[in-house]
């Protein structure tokens, strides 16, 4: 894949999860991770989420690299030896103030949701179902190597 594939690929995974964050007024921002490396690949947040009391405080690598080992445990948690649920498919956190869905893709990364405690989850799942495809097809190439 050409670096400008890969480009144009990055552009459009951005404003899909533009749309996504638009598209529910609770939503404050979205990344995509790289679980394997842990390292963020897009961080896309609402311009009012700079300013609010819910979302990162740390740096995006810092939040990846959380989430690189949470996730680990999660699914050590879910696997047949523990819980035995399958594979790992959305995790949902909830706090005082806000809100994180953390739903796994394909190719080894997630894609994180935060939001405020208001968020409509359910109406974030009915959304997340319609975008999901396009955003593992758009991280499978972002994450791809240039040829």
């Amino acid at each position: 894949m050409s670096s400008n594939e890969i480009a144009e690929a990055r552009r459009q995974l951005r404003r899909i999860l533009k749309l996504l964050i638009d598209s529910e007024e609770g939503l404050l921002g979205a990344m995509i991770i790289d679980i394997k490396e842990g390292l963020s690949l897009e961080f896309v947040p609402r311009e009012e989420a700079l300013e609010s009391d819910v979302g990162p405080i740390a740096d995006e690598e810092a939040i990846a690299g959380t989430l690189k080992e949470s996730h680990d445990k999660i699914q050590e948690l879910v696997s047949p030896d523990r819980l035995n649920l399958g594979k790992l498919s959305k995790v949902v956190i909830e706090g005082d103030t806000g809100i994180v869905i953390i739903q796994t893709l394909k190719e080894e990364a997630v894609l994180l949701l935060y939001g405020k405690k208001n968020t409509k989850i359910g109406f974030v799942y009915t959304l997340l179902n319609e975008v999901l495809g396009k955003i593992e097809e758009y991280t499978k190439k972002s994450i791809s190597l240039p040829s």
